[in-house]
């Protein structure tokens, strides 16, 4: 049986569209796996219909509440919303809900199970997180529409310098588009002039005389993901603002100009200001969109590294699995029973690679370990179940404030994400079982194990280098991270 899917985030002339938009990319990523659910308080009328035509559900919301009411324990729930507070979140984590936020801000504290944020050159040290959080953070994870992710994958072309393209995404309230084409406008070197705008834009008279009077210039409203991504592969350079439109933008491989215009652009605007993916045009100011448009006919056109690669869907489609999969992951303690189960997996060859302890074990020593630790008051050791059937182990030593994780996968079950289901349940119970006493966890990693190093950078463990390995540490019950 499929999973519900609940996305709540709004959009108007006012807010902007950038969350609608955003949401509706990554329903389409998900609409394989999911019933998806829109709801929202402020929308207009024509993504109401996207979002329907696209078979996706809609619930319009009168108050905050009206959602909460529906929700059962088995649902999964992505907030996108600048306005909705930690209370909420915690709210939708009560009812038993897994809880995604998309959160380019990280300004309040979150109960989120997963943060996806695209912003490049983000940590998960900026956020008040929970232990058991996961972050999915950076270009890899973008949430861009279909064309978009396709245009991504596509070789880049030969740059030229004769095309631009002009969008300020599906309002623009301040009317940057006619400041921006009046200023490219008076550079000779542009022969043809793409300008895009949105279905809440409301300024078109002010641009009709201009593009009657100027043969290069094209103006296209409210236009599809498909035509917008075509537009976007035609330009040399795209002028956009630091919003979903510019991640979109990055995947056409045209040189882009970028600004600010809105505080809560600030964070992304000065991350991919960080990664170099743009001219800056500051403030859209027309000082400085000309100063842009200057330094942009100043640069050699170089290819540069893409930060968008097109695989971010599939990326996003596997966490999202993982948090399915959790309904059917559990945690049980260890028995004596167990010994024959855990030799086979400690002596599997494919486990041995990565094991710190390279010895050969002995059935009867494995016995008499497991008969200690099941007696020690200082360990705490569980058996991992998938639909019922034991799939792995984790333990944690416990040595004053910290506790020492452990943990192997059945080598049948490598590959599906379930290495980081288990260490997030292992967390969550080991902060129920012991979270009074313990306030830093930790896990030694070979680096040549790919995996485990990136099941526990998932969570936001810091790592060091602890003689040939690594370290992993997590302090827990601190004002950053507190269950």
């Amino acid at each position: 049986m499929r999973s519900k899917l609940y996305i709540r985030t709004d959009g108007s002339s006012s807010i902007g569209l950038g969350h609608l938009v955003r949401c509706i990319a990554l329903a389409k990523m998900l609409v394989e796996d999911f019933d998806i659910h829109f709801a929202c308080k402020q929308i207009p009328d024509s993504i109401i219909n996207e979002i329907r035509d696209a078979g996706f559900a809609f619930i319009f919301l009168k108050n905050d509440d009206e959602l909460l009411s529906v929700l059962s324990p088995k649902d999964i729930v992505v907030v996108d919303s600048y306005e909705l507070e930690s209370d909420y979140q915690k709210a939708i984590k009560e009812i038993g809900c897994q809880l995604v936020c998309i959160d380019d801000l990280h300004e309040k504290p979150t109960y989120a199970d997963l943060i996806l944020n695209h912003t490049p050159c983000v940590s998960p040290d900026e956020y008040e997180a929970q232990p058991y959080t996961q972050y999915a953070l950076g270009p890899s994870y973008a949430l861009i529409r279909p064309p978009f992710l396709a245009l991504a994958g596509k070789n880049q072309r030969q740059f030229g310098n004769a095309s631009v393209l002009i969008c300020f995404g599906g309002s623009d309230s301040r009317n940057l588009t006619k400041t921006a084409l009046q200023v490219v406008l008076t550079f000779s070197q542009f022969k043809r002039i793409c300008i895009v705008t949105g279905a809440a834009y409301s300024h078109q008279e002010s641009l009709t005389e201009i593009v009657e009077e100027q043969d290069i210039v094209v103006h296209y409203n409210n236009i599809s993901a498909e035509d917008m991504a075509q537009r976007m592969s035609e330009a040399d350079l795209c002028i956009v603002p630091a919003s979903g439109i510019l991640t979109e933008a990055l995947t056409s491989g045209a040189k882009i100009i970028s600004g600010m215009y809105v505080g809560n652009q600030r964070f992304v605007f000065e991350n991919y200001k960080k990664a170099n993916a743009f001219i800056s045009a500051e403030n859209f100011s027309e000082e400085n969109l000309l100063a842009a448009v200057e330094n942009y006919f100043s640069q050699e056109h170089v290819s540069d590294a893409p930060l968008v690669d097109g695989k971010s869907g599939e990326r996003i489609k596997k966490l999202f699995r993982q948090l399915a999969d959790e309904q059917n992951f559990d945690l049980r303690g260890l028995t004596s029973d167990d010994a024959e189960l855990t030799f086979q997996w400690a002596s599997d060859e494919r486990v041995r690679r990565y094991s710190l302890n390279k010895s050969t074990i002995q059935f009867a020593d494995h016995v008499a370990w497991l008969s200690r630790k099941l007696t020690d008051p200082n360990c705490i050791f569980y058996i991992a179940v998938f639909y019922g059937k034991p799939v792995g182990s984790i333990r944690f030593d416990l040595n004053g404030e910290d506790a020492v994780i452990s943990y192997l996968l059945d080598p049948d079950y490598h590959g599906r994400g379930l290495g980081t289901v288990m260490l997030k349940k292992g967390i969550l119970s080991i902060c129920k079982a012991a979270g009074h006493i313990t306030t830093r966890l930790s896990g030694i990693v070979m680096p040549d194990n790919i995996s485990s190093c990136k099941t526990f950078e998932r969570f936001g463990f810091k790592k060091e280098l602890e003689g040939e390995n690594y370290q992993y540490t997590m302090n827990i019950n601190d004002e950053n991270r507190n269950i």
